[in-house]
């Protein structure tokens, strides 16, 4: 190992590089040979065994399972010659997928609001006396106190950032819509000077929280149906039976999306590994030991005649090329784009470019876009304001559509995912003093004590 990280200082300072990269190249074909093996067994292991456990799959979700399997079949004995092929069906998959995956996200998106907005309804519909009495019996100086500590004490500043975000996200929203957008602008010109890639991705975190991202018209979903309910609901006319039973449905289609996606995730995982495999074998076709365990593994796999103990075999080796490959790609991403002229001198140009899409399909981003070019555009104050406004124009017409509850919980959700600008400690005591405990609907005040309780009941735990 001291040799590798030797060979990955060199290349990192520019040293030896006609030398250094086809050494380079050779371990990075040796390290995701076995590694992207080795994976591959291990998903399509977990997908095959929990395949019973997917209860609500429809039928067109159990053939695109078998295609998947059929594609695991075919490269267990595949020549180098018909890896391309097979490439592209595996990146037609894998967009398939990705597509499907991305509509789930945003049903999402739109249950936690709806969630939102039926949670803070709760305590119209209950009578709960060990509750009441429960919540009576909280001194507000006490609480504040004991909530300051939960989220300002922490040595760890990130860890303060990431709680005062859930804080907003949580306390009573008790703000006007100039105001959020002015936070959005804010936000935005933070990004001046960075890569375009990074503010893209904030302004569809923003859209995603606030419900802006379409969803295709399904008439027979019955997420989608539901969905399409709540969004036409009249909340502030709703009677107890009525209430009770959108509670139902939502804890119900919730846990549909949990085990759909699951599904999803266990497929689009073996898909990553049949398409990193693929494209190690491409460029290096040796027949290791752990070559020959895992073909005989996935053989088995694929067949339904797996004997668990079999696995054992591996044991072991997905750490060591973990390790290996964590080294290598300290500066994979960095060559590829920076020693260009060196890598089409040695023609090693695509191969590298195919070694990053490796490691993009082993990390754990799942659905990360293996197309996107290499974004060097960067952002500068007419790029920020156009993304500003545009997100200003879409956000204020979601509000302008939605009724108050929903309006409320939009706003709750865009807060939770922009930086907290407290000046210090006694700015954010008065923040919360007055947005929860100056709240004067009790259900939505009771509704954010209880969560902000359990939060911090659940940190005491740990």
């Amino acid at each position: 190992m001291s040799d590798v990280r030797r060979l990955i200082r060199d290349i990192d300072r520019g040293k030896n590089l006609r030398k250094n990269l086809p050494v380079y190249r050779n371990l990075l074909a040796d390290t995701y040979l076995d590694y992207s093996a080795v994976e591959l067994v291990f998903s399509s292991y977990l997908l095959v065994d929990s395949l019973p456990e997917y209860h609500g799959i429809t039928q067109d979700e159990k053939e695109l399972c078998e295609e998947v399997i059929s594609q695991l079949q075919r490269l267990t004995g595949i020549s180098r010659e018909e890896i391309p092929e097979m490439l592209e069906g595996l990146q037609e998959i894998r967009g398939r997928i990705t597509k499907t995956m991305e509509q789930y996200t945003f049903y999402t998106d739109r249950l936690i609001c709806y969630e939102y907005v039926l949670d803070r309804m709760k305590m119209r519909f209950t009578e709960d006396k060990e509750l009441e009495n429960r919540l009576s019996g909280i001194q507000e100086e006490e609480f504040i106190k004991r909530l300051m500590v939960f989220v300002a004490a922490h040595e760890d500043q990130s860890i303060i950032r990431d709680r005062l975000q859930l804080l907003m996200g949580i306390l009573p929203v008790h703000m006007t819509k100039s105001k959020l957008l002015e936070k959005i602008e804010q936000t935005v010109t933070l990004y001046k000077g960075s890569d375009a890639a990074s503010l893209e991705g904030f302004a569809y975190m923003i859209r995603s929280a606030a419900m802006l991202h379409p969803l295709e018209e399904s008439t027979g979903d019955e997420i989608y149906s539901f969905l399409s309910e709540l969004e036409g609901m009249d909340f502030k006319e709703l009677d107890v039976d009525t209430y009770e039973g959108l509670c139902d449905r939502l804890e119900q289609v919730s846990e549909k999306i949990i085990e759909i996606t699951d599904f999803y995730y266990s497929l689009q995982k073996v898909v990553n590994g049949c398409y990193a495999f693929a494209l190690a074998k491409l460029h290096n076709d040796k027949n290791t030991e752990t070559q020959k365990i895992s073909r005989r593994i996935l053989s088995a796999v694929v067949k339904g005649e797996l004997q668990e103990e079999e696995l054992e075999k591996l044991e072991g080796r997905i750490e060591a090329c973990v390790e290996q490959s964590s080294y290598l790609e300290a500066v994979l991403f960095e060559v590829k784009s920076s020693c260009q002229e060196v890598l089409k001198e040695l023609d090693l140009e695509q191969e590298f470019e195919e070694y990053t899409r490796i490691a993009n399909l082993l990390s754990d981003s799942l659905f990360v876009d293996l197309d996107a070019a290499d974004q060097e555009e960067t952002v500068d104050e007419q790029k920020a304001a156009q993304v500003a406004a545009e997100l200003a124009e879409e956000i204020s017409r979601k509000l302008a559509e939605c009724k108050r509850p929903v309006k409320k919980a939009v706003m709750a959700a865009v807060l939770e995912k922009l930086p907290v600008g407290f000046p210090g400690t006694r700015e954010v005591e008065e923040y919360i003093r007055t947005n929860l405990f100056g709240c004067q609907d009790v259900s939505e005040k009771t509704a954010a004590i209880l969560e902000l309780e359990q939060m911090m009941n659940e940190e005491e735990c740990w």
